[in-house]
């Protein structure tokens, strides 16, 4: 059932990726054309959210038998999470210029995209799950505030950061989690899209008063 929830989760994550990319509406005055931009703001928004979410139920449901049930749900959710940019490659390309070489790049690519997510999350989640951290304000803003900062370096790293820090903390504040989703997808959008913006503007700045 952890398999399958895992398969259903990513496809989800993956279909809904693929439409933000090729999405193309016109209606009364309303324009949405789709682009490769939105289409990687449906896995950094959704992703850290599956596993948060995710992770905390398969917890509950098997609690202290969880460990091979996890371990289903990830490899669900990274299979078919990551089969997302071969699949677009497959199906918005001209059947002609479909080559093998390059639909295993883009499998490779799906899977460096989700690995990392996961990896991280996953060592984030162990340290809470195992009471090694308590979700205490500081461990909270370390994980948190922390994952802000890694968008800096690679987005993939924050929404690692993000979600494993809000499965640890769903699962120590069960009563808390439908704020903590909310938070996740905040922290998201600041983190990924935000910030990076917020100083490629000043950047400019500072290099003409350094001139």
């Amino acid at each position: 059932m952890s398999l399958v929830r895992g398969l259903l989760t990513g496809a989800l994550i993956a279909v809904l990726q693929m439409a933000a990319g090729h999405v193309w509406l016109d209606y009364r005055g309303l324009s949405l054309h789709g682009s490769a931009a939105y289409a990687l703001a449906v896995p950094i928004l959704l992703l850290p959210l599956a596993i948060a979410r995710g992770w905390t139920w398969v917890s509950d449901r098997w609690s202290g038998r969880s460990g091979p049930r996890l371990l289903l749900y990830t490899v669900g959710l990274v299979l078919a999470g990551a089969s997302a940019f071969p699949l677009d490659y497959i199906l918005f390309t001209p059947a002609v210029d479909v080559t093998l070489a390059m639909a295993l790049d883009q499998t490779l690519l799906g899977l460096i995209f989700v690995l990392p997510v996961v990896a991280l999350a996953a060592v984030l989640y162990w340290a809470y799950a195992s009471g090694k951290a308590s979700a205490s304000f500081g461990p909270l803003a370390l994980g948190y505030l922390g994952g802000l900062a890694l968008a800096l370096v690679l987005p993939t790293l924050t929404m690692g950061a993000v979600a494993g820090t809000a499965a640890g903390h769903s699962w120590q504040r069960p009563q808390a989690r439908g704020r903590i989703a909310f938070l996740v997808v905040m922290m998201m959008v600041v983190g990924v899209f935000e910030m990076p913006l917020a100083i490629a503007s000043v950047l400019p700045y500072y290099a003409t008063a350094l001139r």
